[in-house]
């Protein structure tokens, strides 16, 4: 049996999921760094800022990475895609890196600047794989809507109604 074959319909719906799931979780992430930089540039204490943030990167974040890696680049280096593979595997070794150092961050200041370098790589990974990954796999004829629908760490919850 073959690989499974997609509309244009799915890809277009299944891009606009994962879109939108991004968009959510970009603003989430901008409003916790956000927060974080605005306390450090008050003079205010930045752990409760902190805190949070780290508690969404754990809890929303870094499973939407993961869940990436075990199914899109699984799909996408089985489609002959290593290259392209390879580059998002790195930047997302620099995003679970920079949350290592919002952790470990010995001055609130180092604690802003690594949270404001989480955002800007993710949405440079966000645009690679909305742009460049999911495009490259439909027009292959893979599949991504079946392999990903249903995963709300990548594609969100669905709207009620």
């Amino acid at each position: 049996m073959g690989e499974p074959v997609m509309s244009e319909r799915g890809t277009n719906s299944i891009t606009k999921a994962a879109e939108e799931h991004h968009a959510e979780l970009w603003a989430e992430l901008t409003a916790r760094v956000y927060a974080v930089i605005g306390a450090v540039a008050r003079g205010a204490d930045p752990e409760p800022s902190r805190g949070e943030l780290l508690d969404y990167l754990t809890r929303e974040v870094v499973p939407h990475l993961r869940t990436e890696e075990r199914m899109v680049y699984n799909l996408a280096r089985g489609a002959g895609e290593r290259g392209l593979v390879a580059a998002m595997e790195v930047d997302h070794r620099a995003l679970l890196r920079q949350v290592e150092s919002i952790k470990k961050a010995a001055t609130p200041l180092e604690a802003a600047m690594a949270a404001r370098a989480f955002l800007v790589l993710f949405a440079l990974r966000m645009e690679k794989e909305e742009k460049v990954l999911l495009p490259v796999l439909a027009e292959q004829g893979l599949d991504v809507r079946e392999l990903i629908e249903g995963r709300p760490e990548i594609v969100g919850t669905p709207s009620p109604g």
